[in-house]
């Protein structure tokens, strides 16, 4: 059998493709690698007639074009305003049960507006739909 002589340059390479490798086995990544590459033209057959997933790419893609256009500076911002909101909304809906919430009328909907967590939603809302009308209007 014959020595392998490899260039530091072509070591770094494969020292780099091993810690790679050891990640993706401690992530369970590689075994999914490897369950598509075994399977990769039945996986691909029925992702192809799954309309469903499909669409769901479809949707997905043109929604992450604008993601591929943010600056580095908004992506900063909106990945901390989404972790915060995601926790608050998270939080919100454990504690709330959708078969215990009460039908609200004009009255008690003023009446709600004492509340000040109640303000406080109100006022991320309208902040909201303040930006969302202002990113609108650019366009």
């Amino acid at each position: 059998m014959s020595e392998l002589n490899f260039t530091p340059e072509e070591m770094a390479a494969v020292k780099e493709l091993i810690e790679v490798a050891v990640a993706l086995k401690k992530s369970g990544t590689l075994g999914i690698l490897k369950a598509m590459t075994e399977n990769g033209d039945k996986l691909l057959e029925t992702i192809a007639e799954e309309k469903a997933i499909l669409r769901l790419t479809a949707i997905g893609n043109s929604a992450l074009e604008p993601v591929r256009e943010l600056e580095v500076e908004d992506v900063r911002k909106l990945s901390w305003n989404t972790e915060e909101l995601v926790k608050a909304l998270l939080k919100a809906l454990a504690e709330t049960n959708p078969k215990e919430v009460p039908r609200v009328g004009m009255t008690a909907a003023l009446g709600y507006l004492r509340d000040e967590d109640v303000q406080k939603g109100l006022g991320f809302l309208l902040t909201l739909a303040k930006n969302l009308g202002a990113a609108l209007n650019e366009r």
